[in-house]
């Protein structure tokens, strides 16, 4: 009797044990669906890079493929939020993500600026092929500056608000606001002024209580131009 008490017991136990290690070993399995969308994040960001157009222009190449890898990268951490379980690493997912964005926003507002008429690179600028940026051999001397030019009319030139055209309305969704820095992230259509294709872009609110006007999701039209150097929108409604 005491033998089969004990066999009994040591069946308990052991039954326990299998139990509480199934359970852990179902905890441990990976989200349904992690390993076809990880594979998927290679197959598309192998296939970017080699299937990427260049057209020749080393700022225009460097920007486009430096663009890739930011949304490459952003598409790896977006998984990585989907489907990681580890808190540490969504942490640094989610950072990854932030940070990749502002770059991203940036670089996108040199695209949209380099498209403009009269467009230049950033003045003081090494030559082409000059390599790093600390690199001073044969600096160039500091050229004269030259003359003001003199007036030969007397007729006052237009200022630039009275010769434009009223600014178009572009319709877009709100993906974004941030009254803290006073900014917009927007989901829109062709801006034609600005020379800008359908993208989602962040812009500055030339006015600070337009930001309170709409929400996040909401659909708009709005107008947008560059003010002081940043794609701003100048006026925003919610559309009818």
């Amino acid at each position: 009797m005491k033998r089969l008490s004990a066999t009994l017991a040591s069946l308990l136990v052991f039954g326990t044990g299998a139990i509480v290690a199934t359970q852990h070993l179902a905890q441990a399995q990976p989200a349904k669906g992690a390993a076809s969308s990880f594979e998927r994040v290679r197959e598309v960001t192998n296939n970017r890079f080699r299937d990427m157009k260049l057209v020749g222009d080393p700022d225009q190449d460097f920007a486009a493929m430096l663009l890739a890898h930011y949304e490459n990268i952003i598409f790896l951490a977006k998984t990585q939020l989907d489907f990681g379980g580890d808190r540490e690493l969504r942490q640094i997912a989610q950072k990854i993500h932030d940070d990749q964005q502002k770059q991203i926003d940036t670089i996108k507002e040199w695209q949209v600026r380099m498209r403009q008429p009269g467009y230049q690179a950033q003045p003081n600028q090494s030559p082409p092929g000059s390599g790093p940026l600390d690199r001073q051999a044969q600096a160039a001397p500091a050229p004269t500056p030259a003359a003001p030019p003199t007036q030969t009319a007397q007729t006052p030139t237009a200022s630039p608000q009275t010769s434009q055209a009223p600014l178009p309305l572009v319709s877009g969704t709100v993906e974004k606001v941030d009254t803290a820095q006073s900014k917009l992230t927007i989901d829109h259509g062709p801006i034609p002024n600005l020379n800008m294709d359908g993208m989602t872009m962040v812009f500055r609110a030339q006015d600070p209580a337009m930001l309170k006007s709409v929400k996040q999701g909401d659909k708009v039209q709005f107008s947008a131009d560059r003010v002081n150097g940043q794609l701003t929108v100048t006026k925003i409604q919610k559309a009818r």
